[in-house]
């Protein structure tokens, strides 16, 4: 009889573990967000992704925790300006050394078109699931830029559907719920 109250204590503990380990990683999500990324390069390749980044993080943020090589001068007074993604663009010591530069984009509500970003890379957090853009271009006389880049929503980009991490820890509680359930009733028709 001992035996039986210390192994269902065990299976007990053992759930509870796992039901404590659940509301973590579901607390812990909550704390992040996912970003859609599009970026088109000069020579009209792209770059498309999904960063996950901090509630908080800003676009400067998402293109650091991108897989891009990014390059970036703060000129202070919270303007940091985007020199340069992996081979395009300036060095951070002469940002601005070309007729072209990089513009930024925020898909539209309806995900048909991009509009310039209202501000610059350092001072807009974008929305979960949001989608921001980047264009190398050049720049009309009224300063407009010539070249978006393609349109992507946040479902074509974000990659096949997985088993949420929540899902596979509450599947596995179960399943050693349902064991330790089994284990008992068998012991107890002995």
């Amino acid at each position: 009889m001992k035996r039986q109250v210390l192994r269902m204590a065990a299976v007990l503990l053992l759930a509870v573990l796992l039901g404590s380990l659940l509301i973590g990683t579901v607390v812990a999500q909550g704390s992040t967000k996912r970003v859609g990324l599009v970026v088109r390069f000069g020579d009209g390749t792209q770059h498309l992704e999904v960063v996950t980044v901090p509630a908080n993080a800003t676009a400067l943020d998402v293109l650091n925790a991108s897989a891009l090589d990014v390059e970036t001068k703060d000129y202070g007074g919270g303007f940091v300006a985007l020199c340069r993604i992996n081979t395009f663009g300036c060095p951070a010591d002469d940002c601005f050394c070309q007729a072209e530069s990089w513009a930024f984009w925020l898909l539209n509500a309806s995900g048909t078109d991009w509009d310039m970003a209202p501000t610059g890379i350092a001072a807009y957090t974008p929305a979960d699931r949001e989608v921001i853009g980047f264009s190398w271009t050049g720049w009309d006389a009224s300063w407009n830029p010539l070249v978006k880049p393609p349109v992507y929503t946040f479902e074509q980009l974000q990659p096949p559907a997985e088993v949420p991490e929540p899902a596979t820890l509450a599947l596995l509680g179960s399943g050693l719920l349902a064991l330790g359930g089994y284990v008992g009733l068998r012991r107890r028709a002995r």
